[in-house]
């Protein structure tokens, strides 16, 4: 029988297991769509000396990043697979993405080295400062209209010929294309809509399956012609949400035909028919893709993750309402629907707020995503369908999250709940720029429809908080650009 790594989870048995055998911790951040991250473990966690040297010198830890994203966050050394080297504390002694081979005899190798050399100075501490996690002093009434210009300066500037923002790799960015539709709705300046439709032109032309439907997660090259080839939930709902908006904006009929093909992917491939609820992922394959569409369906298709992520499938009930509204779609708003209902009865609990996934049982709850983007697709549920139970969940929602993430003294929202088992940099406060800028839109629109006057405190006071944070960000600011938009032109004047 061939000799496997003797993978743990992430636990206190396994980080209690390091202390006792004073062992570095290996810990493998991987994900079931994830290319490079299948390549590493056919290749290096496949090689018999690889193995032996982990087995014996090693602790080693294997975490879903889609199960875990505050575990991603907090180790992600710059995409996935993250290989990372921890001390029993849980503190990073060393990391990298993608370790072929050989390359990893050497770091295994010079880690253990290092390590029983110099423990002490192996307790190197994530490299954030106390400023990224604690509030800072921010001007008490910031110039949000300033703040707009400089951040669609910023979109402008990083503006690609091919459509996008930035070079290669190029990834969708469906919250810069809410941005730009939002202010060409207000505005009526073409140039922002046209940036909008040429990124819209180039993703279709390079990241669409024109066989299935449905677009892969980025593409290697800067003109989207070079697809990774998974296909993830969480793309999917920002690209039917832009489509959509796309064909409202210039009745283009074929980006009704983008958005209403991506909803039919999803409605085949990533949807849970019986009792409501989307899928995760597809996998990649890239065997398969290059395949005609008789092939494809002989070969046998990818993978699905059929775990019901709450942060995902609340972005997509949300896309599903949207595309619906716009397309006279009664089918999608009602599935919507049910998928919240599914959410509601199965991943929520009075005190606890949303859990993360659901896998036959709700797992992992106080991450501040699954919160709020769950409040986000409640309030757009509650548009569709005005009952009295959504009303109250809304409600309710907010006001847990005020209660458990929300910063009262420095404002501003942490990303998941304390909790005494926290293991490693998890045991450290974080707030985050995206995370509070979104929240800020949120909280505007549950202010809109609440009118109560909390909801628009919160939103006010963690857009003033980080209000200092946005030049580092660039056109990915674009978040804080559209609750700074809201707060400035949408509520202050109707106020």
């Amino acid at each position: 029988m061939k000799t496997k790594i003797n993978w743990l989870e992430w636990s206190k048995e396994s980080f209690g297991k390091a202390k006792q055998k004073d062992k570095p911790i290996l810990l493998d951040l991987t994900a079931v769509w994830c290319h490079w991250c299948h390549v590493m473990d056919a290749t290096s966690y496949s090689d018999v000396e690889i193995i032996r040297k982990i087995n014996e010198d090693f602790i080693p830890i294997k975490v879903d990043i889609d199960k875990r994203p505050d575990i991603k966050e907090r180790y992600n050394m710059g995409g996935f697979p993250s290989t990372v080297f921890l001390n029993p504390d849980g503190y990073i002694i060393a990391g990298e993405t993608y370790v072929a081979p050989e390359r990893m005899k050497l770091l295994l190798d010079t880690v253990k080295t290092e390590y029983d050399a110099r423990k002490d100075d192996a307790r190197r501490i994530i490299s954030e400062t106390a400023k990224d996690l604690q509030a800072t002093n921010t001007p008490i009434s910031p110039d949000y209209g300033s703040i707009t210009k400089e951040i669609l300066l910023s979109i402008e500037d990083n503006f690609d010929d091919y459509g996008g923002f930035g070079l290669e790799p190029k990834f969708p960015t469906p919250e810069i294309i809410d941005f730009l539709f939002r202010i060409y709705k207000k505005t009526k300046e073409k140039k922002y809509l046209d940036m909008a439709m040429k990124t819209l032109e180039g993703m279709s032309n390079g990241l669409f399956d024109k066989v299935d439907g449905g677009f892969f997660r980025y593409s290697v090259t800067r003109d989207w012609k070079l697809p990774h080839y998974e296909k993830m939930l969480e793309t999917n709902a920002g690209l039917i949400r832009n489509y959509a908006e796309g064909y409202e904006a210039t009745e283009n009929e074929e980006y009704k035909g983008i958005a209403l093909g991506t909803m039919r992917f999803v409605r085949n491939f990533l949807s849970n028919k019986g009792s409501g609820g989307f899928y995760g992922s597809m996998d990649a394959n890239e065997e398969f893709y290059r395949l005609g569409a008789e092939d494809r369906k002989k070969m046998g298709y990818p993978m699905v993750d059929k775990t019901i992520y709450v942060d995902w499938n609340s972005m997509m009930v949300s896309s599903y309402i949207k595309a619906g509204a716009i397309f006279g779609d009664r089918e999608a708003v009602e599935f919507a629907i049910k998928t919240a209902d599914f959410i509601l009865d199965n991943c929520y609990k009075e005190g606890d707020g949303l859990f993360h996934y659901f896998d036959g049982k709700p797992n992992v709850s106080g991450l501040l995503n699954d919160n709020i983007c769950f409040l986000d697709c409640l309030i757009d549920v509650y548009s569709a369908m005005p009952n009295k139970k959504y009303i109250s969940a809304i409600k309710e929602i907010a006001e847990f999250i005020l209660k458990s993430f929300h910063d009262s003294k420095d404002y501003g929202f942490y990303d998941r709940i304390q909790k005494g088992e926290d293991l490693g940099a998890l045991s450290r406060k974080k707030k985050q720029f995206l995370d509070n800028s979104y929240c800020a839109i949120v909280f505007l629109k549950a202010y809109i429809l609440t009118k109560n006057p909390a909801y628009k405190s919160a939103a006010e006071n963690a857009l003033a908080n980080f209000a200092d944070k946005y030049p580092d960000y660039g056109c990915f600011s674009a978040v804080y650009g559209t609750a700074a938009y809201m707060l400035l032109n949408e509520i202050n004047k109707a106020d």
